[in-house]
């Protein structure tokens, strides 16, 4: 066979030869892609599995379109999903993909009397970040009543696109509403230094100790150190209330004003200050480096009330390098909220290192929960290296760690064909 073909090639046949080379790889990728999909739907997840990664290879154009598909095909078999919050969570996945087969799931979530299911499909809108996904959450903010509209406003907190701006705005023009302080802090979180005026305005006009607290923060969050500025959240510092105090503090950590090092230092030692002010000030001294606050936040962790009552709202803000070793133990205690924190940290802030770790954490539970804010996590990370973890969760029973899973994959293979 071997002399044969080299008489053929000699003989001027190497055109078509090469032309059936390059059309039978094609026909076996068609003909792969539809088994797959076939398998995907019919719940035969083991064997698509097998037969993606026996098929592609992950690290080439091809391999990630097809992993990519794959991933959105086991979405959609979220969309008939008994449960509700699984239909909303596949729909507003895929609608993050450009994929609208689940819309009508979104907009009866929507209109649903169940304050739940409304937030979880609101803040599937949020992740999305479209214009068609943040259009639907426009239209559902203006016609809501005042507890949507607040639940509206903390998902849109945390989307940095331009066009979130004007609602924010437009939520924040109350001084005093309930709604304006996550406005506020999406104001700050979008980076927009155009948004200053509004935030002077609201910290010159609330009387709302919060507000102007959080006004504040946000606009040490774009840029503004003024006097001024510093000077509120100093008065916010010396609040009686410990909530509005200890967001002071953690406003004072993003300043990066060596200057407040020596005020925060001194409200971690003070037998004083509130617990929760001092836990506050131990996380905003991470942003300078400082390891002084720390045993004060490890002996939190080992005590149960505060672990369970103040550590998580803290955990996320502390600088991940410094607070990593906390992050890590944060991984292994017994309250699960603490746990999902640590989780969501390492997914946002965390690299190549922590796909191990997140890795490890896994095969320790069996808590449905936690295996999919850690296959979440997996998929922020986005490294290839997680392919292969993820298709094993992938064929996990739970259709919550399924359709994360799932969704953590579409993420990874769009962000690896960017790249």
């Amino acid at each position: 066979m071997r002399n044969r073909l080299k008489a053929l090639i000699a003989g001027g046949i190497a055109a078509a030869i090469l032309l059936a080379a390059q059309i039978v790889p094609a026909r076996i990728t068609v003909d792969s892609g539809i088994a797959l999909n076939q398998m995907a739907r019919t719940g035969k997840l083991a064997g698509a599995v097998r037969l993606l990664e026996s098929q592609y290879r992950f690290d080439t154009p091809a391999g990630l379109r097809a992993l990519h598909d794959f991933s959105l095909v086991v979405l959609r078999q979220g969309l008939s999903d008994p449960d509700p919050f699984e239909r909303c969570y596949a729909a507003t996945a895929l609608a993050s993909y450009g994929d609208w087969s689940g819309r009508e799931i979104i907009g009866q979530a929507l209109d649903s009397p169940n304050l739940f299911i409304q937030k979880a499909a609101v803040e599937g809108l949020a992740q999305a970040e479209n214009s068609d996904a943040l259009g639907i959450l426009e239209r559902f903010y203006r016609l809501s009543g005042p507890v949507s509209q607040t639940i509206a406003l903390q998902a849109l907190a945390e989307v940095k696109a331009p066009a979130v701006m004007p609602i924010l705005v437009s939520a924040a023009k109350d001084p005093n509403s309930s709604g304006t302080f996550w406005a506020v802090n999406g104001l700050g979180r979008m980076g927009d230094r155009a948004a200053l005026p509004y935030l002077q305005g609201l910290l010159t006009k609330s009387i709302d100790p919060m507000v102007r607290t959080e006004a504040a923060h946000s606009m040490i969050l774009l840029g503004d150190r003024s006097l001024y500025t510093t000077d509120a959240l100093e008065e916010g510092l010396g609040s009686s209330d410990s909530e509005i105090a200890a967001e002071a503090a953690l406003a004072l950590g993003d300043a990066h004003d060596p200057a407040t090092v020596e005020v925060l230092e001194a409200t971690v030692s003070s037998d004083r200050a509130a617990e929760q002010l001092r836990m506050a000030a131990a996380v905003a001294l991470t942003h300078y480096g400082s390891r002084q606050g720390m045993p004060l936040l490890v002996a939190a962790l080992n005590d149960h009330k505060r672990r369970a009552t103040y550590l998580p709202g803290m955990l996320d803000h502390l600088d991940f390098v410094v607070g990593r070793p906390l992050i890590l133990r944060a991984i292994s205690s017994s309250e699960q909220q603490l746990r999902l924190t640590a989780y969501e940290m390492i997914g946002r802030s965390g690299g190549e290192a922590d796909i191990a770790v997140l890795s490890e954490a896994l095969a320790h539970t069996q808590e449905p929960i936690d295996q999919a804010q850690i296959a979440w996590s997996l998929g922020r990370i986005g490294r290839p290296e997680a392919i292969p973890v993820l298709l094993e969760v992938l064929q996990n029973p739970s259709s919550e760690v399924r359709y994360t899973a799932a969704e953590a994959l579409a993420r990874i293979a769009d962000k690896q064909a960017h790249n």
